[in-house]
């Protein structure tokens, strides 16, 4: 199930709809953060739709994939070579508001 479109992806990243050539890496990117928030959550990816007793998937995760998404397309080796800083309400806190510690 996507939930971040290729589309929602670009936008955040800064990349105009017209440059294709990286479109299949920033998929690839859209799966694997998508999957690494259900783990994170303890869901399948179908569950995050329906994740706090809604419908659809809620605005903060949506945001947290992106900011995965935009951390992995600028980081695309396992090593930083500048010190990094976690920003204080990024990707870990937002999805943190939906985990379920009774599991």
């Amino acid at each position: 199930m996507e939930y971040v479109t290729l589309d929602m992806a670009k936008r955040h990243l800064n990349i105009e709809p017209s440059y294709t050539d990286e479109d299949s890496y920033i998929e690839a990117l859209i799966i694997a953060t998508e999957e690494k928030t259900a783990k994170e959550l303890c869901v399948p990816v179908e569950g995050l739709a329906t994740i706090d007793g809604g419908d659809t998937i809620p605005a903060p995760l949506v945001q947290a994939m992106l900011l995965c998404i935009g951390a992995y397309y600028a980081n695309r080796e396992n090593t930083a070579y500048a010190t990094l800083k976690e920003i204080p309400q990024g990707a870990k806190y937002l999805v943190d508001l939906y985990r379920d510690y009774s599991k």
